[in-house]
């Protein structure tokens, strides 16, 4: 579904969070591993669920031939987490330390910073605004984006999915936005969509195949 309301002048938007990416050091990790993930980290930094769009990426592995409910992990892997650039000093904390996740060891390395970059294609691996149905959940992201973000762009669903979580099953959906004006993409990188951003949801990221919006510096 796209609208077409183009941008008459440009505007500018300053970032709030960034992205750390931290090395890890690790074989396997449960399948199911957001909840998991989420608690370990918020054992060791108890502020993170207080920060207002703070979120932890996705950690994707590969399925494993063992069978059970496991995914590997290579050395190539990485731990993104977003926080507020206040916070960036506090997240020494996570360097050296292990999480346990249900039996299952990751240790973190040292990170880097990663600004946000303002591409016109964003994409979210799973976005969660309540509603299980395609149908309410295109109505729900089209009256965030308008309402809040004050933004009317094409944008593409995915597959329904299911994500466990302490509460019970989460339904959502990927989701694609793309023709996304680049302060837009910036604000919407910042403080993403919908809820539970600390189980990976609602996180927009870059899409690989498209090219930055912001016009090159010759």
């Amino acid at each position: 579904m796209s609208w077409s309301w183009p941008e008459t002048k440009p505007e500018e938007y300053v970032p709030r969070m960034i992205d750390l990416q931290f090395d890890l050091v690790g074989t396997v990790i449960p399948a199911e591993t957001a909840q998991l993930l989420a608690d370990a980290l918020q054992r060791l930094l108890p502020w993170l669920g207080e920060e207002t769009g703070a979120g932890i990426h996705h950690l994707k592995g590969a399925e494993t031939n063992s069978g059970d409910a496991t995914l590997c992990i290579n050395r190539r892997a990485k731990l993104f987490i977003r926080v507020p650039k206040t916070r960036v000093d506090d997240m020494q904390r996570l360097i050296g330390q292990t999480l346990d996740l249900a039996g299952h060891t990751l240790q973190i390395g040292r990170f880097k910073p990663r600004e946000f970059s303002p591409f016109s294609h964003l994409y979210s691996h799973f976005v969660d605004t309540g509603s299980a149905g395609e149908e309410q959940f295109v109505q729900d992201v089209m009256h965030e984006l308008d309402s809040h973000f004050q933004l009317r762009c094409g944008f593409i669903c995915g597959k329904a999915q299911t994500l466990q979580s302490a509460s019970g099953p989460l339904h959502g959906f990927s989701l694609m936005l793309h023709e996304v004006p680049p302060h837009k993409s910036l604000q919407l990188q910042d403080e993403g969509l919908g809820r539970n951003h600390l189980l990976g949801c609602g996180i927009f990221i870059p899409h690989k195949s498209i090219a930055p919006v912001a016009p090159a510096t010759l």
